[in-house]
C-alpha cells in the first residue's frame, strides 16, 4: 500500500488529533472499575498503596516516555517516533487485555504510560515546528479536544461494560484501546517530517523540498532557498539537556517547568482519576454514582471547545493566571466544605481510602464545585499551559526543553496519583486545601514574574507586509539570490522559530 504524504495543515491536524485520543483513554479506563466489587475481588481487594501503584503506573510510564522522547526523536525523527509510540501503545493494550494479576495490570499501564509520555512531548513539539503560528492555538486545542473526547468515550464504554460485572468488562475495555493506536500508526505515514529536525541533522535539501510543498497554493511564486531555511532555523547546532541549565536558558526552563507544575498541582488529574471516590464520599451509590462520575468527562469535552475558538486571540499568561486563581479558589472551597460539613466514617465498602463522608445538600454542593473545577480547567489551563510552555522556550531549546518540562509534569503527576489514596485516608479533606494553597502560590508567581508569550508574534513580520515589500522589489536574478534579509512571505507564515524574534523576545523576560 502506497501512502501519500500530506502537506495540508487541516489534514495534518486531523492526524495529530487521532494521536490525541491515545493521550486521554487511560485517564478514565480505571475510574469505573476501581469502585466495582468484582474488580476488587479479582485483584484481592488492593489497599491504598496498591491502588496508588495501579493508578500511578501510567504517569510513571509518562516520565519514562519523556526520557524516551529525547533518545528516539533526535535519532530517528519526529514521524518515525510517532510510529514507534503507536506500537508501544498496542503492546501495552495487549498486556492489559490479558491481565492475570496486579503485576500485569501495573506493567500494562506502565507501557501505555510510556507511549503517552512520549506523545505529550512530541505533539506540542511537532505542532510548533510544522503548524503555522496563527493556527498553533487551534491545533493544540483540537488535539486537546480529541483527548477529552477519548476520556468521555472510554468512560461510557467502561460504564456499559461494567454491567457485565466480571473480568470480561475490563479486559474488553483495555483491549479496545489499541484501535486508535492502529489507526494512528497507519495515518502517521502521511505526515511530513519536521523541517526543523531535518535542518538540525543537515538535511537541507529535504527540508527545502517539504517547505516548497507546503508553499504551493499559499503564496504565489514562492521560492524558498537554502538561505531562507538557514534564517528560519539557524544552523544545525544542537542543544543538550545540560544547556537548559546554563545561564542563557535557565530562566526559560524554570518558567516552563513552573507552568507544568501548576497543571499538576491544581489537582485536575486527582479529581479525574478519583471522581468515583468523591461520589462515594457524598453518599452516591450504584448507577447514580457512575452517572455522576461521568459528568466531569462530559464537561471536559464541552468546555475544551472554548480554547479552539478563542486561544489564538488571547494572551497566554492572562488565561493561565485567571484559570489558576479560579481553580485554587474552587479546590480550597471543596476542601473547606468537606472539612466543616463532613465527618469521619468507617471504610466505605471495605475501601480504606474512603473514610470521610459529607452527605445531603453539602455533598451535592461539593460535587457541583468539582464540576465547576473541571469546566475552569478545560477552558484555561488544559490547552494554554501546553501552548505557553512551547512558546516560552527559545527556538534552539524547544525540543529538549519540552522534554524536561513534561518529564517534570509526569513526575509530579505520578507522585500525586500514587500518594492520593494515602492522603485521603490520612489527612482526608486537608488534601484538597493543600492543593488549593499551592495553586494560588504558583499562580501569583506567574502573574508577577512571567512574560507574555503572545507578544512574541508581534515581533515577527506579518505575511501581508512582507508580500507588499517583495512586490516592490526588483526581480533581477542578483537580488533574488541576495534576498536573505527579506525571506519569502510563505516563510513568515509558516515559521515559528525565527532567530530575530527569539533574540528580541529574550529581552522582554
Amino acid at each position: 500500500m502506497v501512502w501519500t504524504t500530506t502537506y495540508k495543515i487541516p489534514q495534518s491536524i486531523a492526524i495529530l488529533a487521532v494521536a490525541g485520543t491515545m493521550l486521554g483513554m487511560d485517564i478514565s479506563s480505571m475510574s469505573i472499575f476501581l469502585g466495582s466489587e468484582y474488580f476488587n475481588r479479582y485483584f484481592n481487594y488492593p489497599g491504598p498503596v496498591i491502588q496508588g501503584l495501579m493508578t500511578g503506573a501510567n504517569p510513571v510510564g509518562g516520565l519514562i516516555g519523556c526520557v524516551l522522547f529525547g533518545i528516539l526523536t533526535e535519532r530517528i525523527g519526529r514521524v518515525t517516533t510517532f510510529q514507534v509510540v503507536a506500537l508501544i501503545w498496542i503492546l501495552g493494550s495487549v498486556i492489559s487485555a490479558m491481565v492475570l494479576n496486579v503485576t500485569m495490570l501495573i506493567v500494562g499501564r506502565l507501557v501505555r504510560g510510556i507511549a503517552v509520555g512520549t506523545l505529550s512531548v512530541l505533539l506540542p513539539v511537532y505542532i510548533g515546528e510544522v503548524i503555522p503560528s496563527n493556527k498553533k492555538g487551534a491545533a493544540t486545542s483540537i488535539v486537546q479536544l480529541a483527548l477529552t473526547l477519548a476520556i468521555l468515550v472510554t468512560f461510557f464504554t467502561c460504564f456499559l461494560l461494567n454491567f457485565l460485572e466480571n473480568q470480561i468488562s475490563f479486559r474488553v475495555a483495555w483491549g479496545l484501546e489499541m484501535i486508535p493506536a492502529l489507526v494512528f500508526f497507519l495515518l502517521s505515514f502521511c505526515l511530513s517530517e519536521s523541517p526543523r529536525w531535518l535542518v538540525a541533522h543537515g538535511q537541507y535539501d529535504r527540508a527545502q523540498d517539504i517547505l516548497q510543498h507546503f508553499a504551493q497554493g499559499k503564496v504565489s511564486n514562492a521560492n524558498i532557498t537554502k538561505i531562507d531555511i538557514l534564517e528560519m532555523y539557524g544552523t544545525n547546532q544542537r542543544t543538550g539537556y545540560w544547556d537548559l541549565l546554563s545561564k542563557p536558558l535557565l530562566k526559560y526552563t524554570l518558567i516552563g517547568v513552573t507552568v507544568q507544575v501548576l497543571v499538576q498541582a491544581c489537582g485536575i488529574n486527582i479529581l479525574m482519576f478519583y471522581i468515583v471516590y468523591i461520589c462515594e464520599m457524598i453518599g452516591l451509590k450504584g448507577t447514580s454514582k457512575l452517572s455522576a462520575a461521568s459528568v466531569p468527562y462530559l464537561i471536559n469535552v464541552v468546555f475544551t471547545c472554548i480554547p479552539i475558538l478563542t486561544l489564538d486571540r488571547l494572551r497566554r499568561k492572562l488565561v493561565i493566571v485567571h484559570g489558576g486563581i479560579s481553580l485554587a479558589c474552587t479546590m480550597t472551597l471543596i476542601g473547606i466544605m468537606m472539612g466543616c460539613l463532613g465527618h469521619k466514617v468507617p471504610p466505605v465498602n471495605g475501601n480504606s481510602t474512603i473514610v470521610w463522608e459529607v452527605t445531603g445538600t453539602p455533598g451535592l454542593i461539593v460535587l457541583a464545585l468539582c464540576f465547576l473545577f473541571v469546566a475552569i480547567f478545560a477552558s484555561t489551563l488544559s490547552c494554554c499551559a501546553w501552548l505557553y510552555t512551547n512558546e516560552v522556550l527559545p527556538a534552539r531549546a524547544k525540543s529538549k526543553g519540552m522534554a524536561l518540562c513534561m518529564a517534570t509534569s509526569w513526575f509530579l503527576n505520578s507522585c500525586l496519583t500514587f500518594t492520593t489514596p494515602l492522603l485521603l485516608s490520612k489527612i482526608k479533606w486537608i488534601t484538597f486545601v493543600l492543593l488549593g494553597v499551592v495553586t494560588i502560590i504558583l499562580s501569583t508567581i506567574i502573574a508577577i514574574w512571567f512574560p507574555e508569550t503572545r507578544e512574541k508574534k508581534e515581533l515577527e513580520p506579518q505575511p501581508d507586509e512582507v508580500t507588499s515589500k517583495n512586490s516592490n522589489e526588483d526581480t533581477s536574478e542578483v537580488e533574488k539570490e541576495t534576498r536573505s534579509a527579506a525571506p519569502s512571505p510563505y516563510i513568515h507564515e509558516m515559521n515559528k522559530i525565527e532567530l530575530i524574534a527569539e533574540q528580541g523576545y529574550q529581552e522582554t523576560v
